[in-house]
């Protein structure tokens, strides 16, 4: 609430509203990753070069962004878990209040792994699935073995009782007839959240685009999900599943629902059991009233992403520096920086984003309008539902 009313004071009301600073950060804490993925976003890889911060350089950009007010620090990467300070990182972020989580590829993750994270002050899990089956699974993550060391993984941060343990698939041509599979494989690991991914044009993903699905099946892999999501609110039980890059999930879930039940800012629906425990059931009736607030893409928003070397980027994927932390106040670069100031005028959005009446609502991949238009307030080529009519 604080950093909304700083939003204001920064900004003036918008629709949507900027907070005061990123609410989420999602670090790439490392660039060096034990897999080779196809679809890296970040190009990682076990012998990247690229600059990283010392300990201590990580522990005073830990309270930069503790001083701006980030709620919520996910360590990623690269494989956040080949770096050796993570947990004394997690413990320092933990002691200063951040809710933090890890992004993790789920090879590394033994009990006794799993163990350390719990107690360095991890409350969330995310490990990637990207299928039901080993051959599936291992196509994407370009490793043979890894499937069933994610399985075990997975299982491992289940049983230890994390306050969230999330399933991330990526879709692409050969595992979307996966999708109900995985679904059903990662609620079985004892998964209590799933969220759905696109390939993303950066990094190795810009070479994996040849992998990506028709406008058809994204729609009706955003259907099944919804589904899925629908069933776990009204009948209380199961995963909760969500998109990511791909905005026009929420939609999906407004028409299918009439209006009823439908997810914003991607990965946000009020039905969060952090937030229902907190604030109680009403806070999914706020949320759908004021969704227009704080919809849809949450670049320079809500949301903002750190490199290794501590340079905030307008979102993880998107390789354009803002500032370093070392240097800056995260809240002057935030407030101050240009590109941030102008994708944040929703207003100005172009193209088919302009025109469609969804989109206060969805307000498309602000990342993808930029690669494919070079314009970030340009069209999201992307969303399925402009590509079908054409």
């Amino acid at each position: 609430m604080l950093s909304v009313v700083k939003g204001i004071a920064n900004f003036g009301v918008k629709y949507p509203q900027p907070a005061g600073a990123p609410i989420t950060v999602v670090w790439n804490f490392t660039n060096r990753c034990n897999l080779n993925c196809l679809h890296c976003h970040q190009d990682s890889s076990p012998m990247s070069s690229d600059p990283e911060l010392t300990t201590s350089q990580a522990f005073k950009v830990i309270e930069n962004m503790n001083d701006a007010g980030v709620a919520i620090l996910t360590f990623s990467g690269g494989e956040p878990l080949l770096r050796k300070d993570l947990y004394a990182a997690i413990e320092r972020a933990t002691d200063l209040g951040m809710f933090c989580t890890i992004a993790s590829n789920g090879t590394l993750m033994t009990r006794e792994t799993s163990i350390k994270l719990a107690k360095a002050g991890i409350r969330r899990v995310e490990i990637g699935l990207d299928g039901a089956t080993a051959e599936t699974h291992d196509f994407l993550r370009n490793r043979q073995g890894s499937f069933e060391a994610t399985v075990k993984g997975i299982r491992n941060c289940a049983d230890l009782g994390f306050d969230e343990v999330s399933a991330t698939m990526t879709l692409h041509s050969k595992n979307v007839n996966e999708l109900e599979a995985t679904m059903k494989l990662a609620e079985d690991l004892g998964a209590t959240r799933f969220y759905l991914n696109r390939l993303i044009p950066a990094g190795r993903g810009v070479n994996a685009s040849y992998l990506d699905v028709t406008p058809e099946e994204k729609i009706k892999s955003l259907e099944l999900l919804f589904a899925k999501f629908s069933k776990s609110i009204t009948q209380g039980c199961g995963m909760q599943c969500y998109a990511r890059g791909m905005t026009y999930y929420s939609r999906v879930g407004y028409e299918r629902s009439k209006g009823s039940l439908f997810t914003v800012s991607e990965a946000l629906s009020g039905h969060e059991k952090m937030f229902q425990s907190k604030f109680g059931s009403e806070i999914s009736k706020i949320v759908r009233t004021m969704a227009i607030g704080f919809s849809g893409c949450s670049v320079g928003l809500t949301y903002a992403g750190l490199t290794a070397s501590g340079d905030l980027l307008p979102c993880v994927p998107a390789p354009i520096k803002l500032g370093n932390l070392l240097e800056r106040s995260l809240t002057d670069i935030w407030v101050d920086n240009k590109l941030l100031n102008y994708v944040r005028n929703r207003k100005a959005l172009k193209g088919a984003c302009k025109t469609c009446a969804y989109s206060k609502l969805c307000s498309g991949c602000r990342y993808t309008a930029f690669v494919t238009s070079s314009d970030w307030l340009g069209p999201d080529a992307s969303c399925p539902f402009v590509l079908k009519n054409h």
